[in-house]
């Protein structure tokens, strides 16, 4: 049989770089695979045949796998099958690499056997880069929360011994142990606040990553989209080359259309935008994409106000209890419900599918079912913020579980913990927040507003009070919002940036304008500083200098009446 290969970016490559594993029994095209992503911060595992891909999966931990479907002996579907049987692999990301049909039920099978995403040859070498990047990201956030996790069972380790020291303690150190208690009972709320901000540093995370995709690969695509479509006039008259821009145009397309699902998937930008409703709406959708109705029941004519943190784990929380009806109810339909009942917020997620036996769940808090439905990780994170979760299941009459959170204690968490024993410092989730700059966005762009949105959004102590399509819109905005401060695209239909700024400068000089362009040559400059602009940027630079820039701008106006265009 042929032994697999393992190559390395480099001769001293750390072993605990990510592995991709390679599958293809044409030797070409798997060293064609092997150069295109030999990279020094990976390793490439290679091999020519199912069973060999098996042996190498057995030996190593792979974060990503990219499996050719035509193989003899053994095809891309059947390893990937066999490979969810294997503990070490069953995990394991898969993008099948074929020549062969687009049928939407050939497609179909790959995703069942455990597919990820497919690639048809002939492969674009960027596409190839950005997807396995992407998975190798995902791979290096998993090994990070791998780690915290096992240092955060190390801890919990420690104390219980602890415990049993303090136990066999004698009568004569009484005292003594009294006061190692009181530090155990500080040590455990200490680590129940570190439990909560690992949580939320994983949702974070997720956000962050989201952002990223969103703010630069989608408005990358997004602009070589409109530059293609100018293109297109140019070549009137020009088949071969409409032809050529028409299918660029479709990879763009698809991969747009790509990189959506995955910022949904990491975070969804209605939950950060629209809140907790809304989120659940939108993940009541979602769960069609896995033949799972849901439906959504909202309070009418309320507005609900919760720090982000608190609808980040409360929205975790409803799609993991969502995942397990999908996964066990077996009825294909499940009922989310949100209100407010006695100072509380209740999330409810219930099904009348195959349920299951409660006792089994107090089996243990990591081996039972407890563990097997998540809902021993529910329940703490519920806890960490003030909650609690409530489980109620018959079997073959379906499940209930309902989340619960005081109202009256949002906003107050911070301050429990910290007469808990908990430091300030431990969690970001409970610090109050600080005086907020109030920010109105205008761009034509909605990608580029949106862009901006999160961008922004990252920052504490600013608030995107609004957005506006154009400088007309804007100078309606302005007078209903009155923000601190205008981010103002130049460019724009109905009424430009450099109108609307001197128009608004004109009735509310205190406001600040920032201008944005893609053109920031003297001339831009000029007007904009005449209209009466504090700085114009390009939109190029706004994503690393814009905060600051708002700061500066603000401190300048603080000092003195003129804020200089530099």
């Amino acid at each position: 049989m042929h032994k697999p290969d393992v190559i390395e970016g480099r001769t001293d490559a750390s072993p605990n770089h990510p592995k991709v594993l390679l599958v293809d029994d044409h030797p070409v095209n798997l060293a064609a695979l092997a150069e295109l992503l030999r990279r020094d911060d990976v390793k490439l595992l290679c091999a020519q045949s199912g069973a060999e891909a098996l042996e190498l999966l057995l030996l190593h931990d792979v974060a990503l796998a990219l499996i050719d479907v035509q193989m003899p002996d053994m095809d891309g579907f059947e390893l990937a099958e066999l490979m969810r049987g294997v503990e070490r692999a069953k995990q394991v990301p898969i993008i099948f690499v074929t020549a062969g049909s687009r049928e939407e039920r050939y497609r179909f099978r790959g995703y069942e056997a455990g597919a990820v995403d497919f690639l048809y040859k002939p492969i674009e070498p960027d596409v190839l880069k950005s997807k396995v990047n992407v998975f190798l990201a995902i791979d290096r956030q998993r090994r990070e929360l791998t780690r915290l996790l096992t240092e955060r069972t190390e801890a919990e380790r420690r104390v219980r011994e602890s415990e049993q020291r303090l136990q066999q303690s004698n009568e004569r150190l009484e005292q003594r142990v009294a006061e190692r208690t009181q530090k155990l009972v500080e040590s455990q709320q200490r680590l129940r606040a570190l439990a909560l901000e690992l949580n939320l540093a994983e949702q974070r995370e997720r956000a962050r990553l989201a952002t990223e995709m969103h703010d630069h690969l989608q408005q990358t695509l997004v602009l070589g989209k409109l530059k293609l479509g100018g293109a297109k006039r140019l070549v009137v008259g020009q088949p071969s080359v409409e032809m050529m821009i028409y299918e660029t145009e479709e990879i763009f397309g698809e991969a747009l259309q790509y990189t959506r699902s995955l910022v949904a998937e990491l975070s969804p930008p209605v939950l950060r935008d629209h809140g907790l409703a809304a989120g659940l709406t939108w993940l009541g959708e979602y769960m069609g994409k896995h033949d799972l109705a849901v439906t959504v029941e909202l309070p009418q004519g309320q507005t609900l106000h919760l720090p982000e943190d608190q609808i980040a784990l409360l929205f975790q929380s409803a799609r993991e209890l969502l995942m397990n009806a999908w996964k066990h109810a077996g009825t294909g339909e499940a009922t989310v419900t949100m209100r407010h009942e006695g100072g509380q917020l209740l999330v409810q997620v219930s099904d009348e599918g195959a349920g299951f036996d409660l006792t089994a769940t107090e089996e243990s808090a990591t081996g039972g079912l407890s563990s097997k439905f998540g809902l021993f990780s529910i329940r703490e994170r519920m806890s960490a913020i003030g909650g609690s979760f409530e489980i109620e299941s018959v079997p073959s009459k379906g499940t209930r579980g309902t989340l619960r959170l005081p109202l009256a204690e949002t906003g107050e968490v911070g301050a429990k913990v910290q007469a808990e024993g908990v430091d300030k410092n431990l969690s970001s989730a409970v610090q109050a927040p600080a005086a907020r700059i109030r920010v109105l966005l205008v761009d034509d762009h909605a990608m580029m507003r949106q862009g901006l949105r999160a961008m922004l959004e990252g920052y504490e102590d600013v608030e995107v009070v609004g957005e506006a399509a154009d400088g007309r819109e804007a100078v309606r905005l302005v007078e209903k919002l009155r923000p601190a401060i205008v981010v103002m695209d130049i460019n724009m239909p109905t009424m430009n940036g450099i109108e609307a700024t001197r128009e608004i400068k004109a009735h509310y000089p205190n406001i600040a304008v920032i201008g944005l362009s893609v053109n920031a040559e003297h001339e831009n400059r000029d007007a904009m500083a005449k209209a009466g602009a504090a700085m114009l940027l390009t939109k190029e630079a706004a994503v690393e200098q814009l905060y600051q820039t708002m700061q500066t701008v603000l401190l300048s106006r603080s000092s003195t009446s003129a804020c200089p265009i530099r």
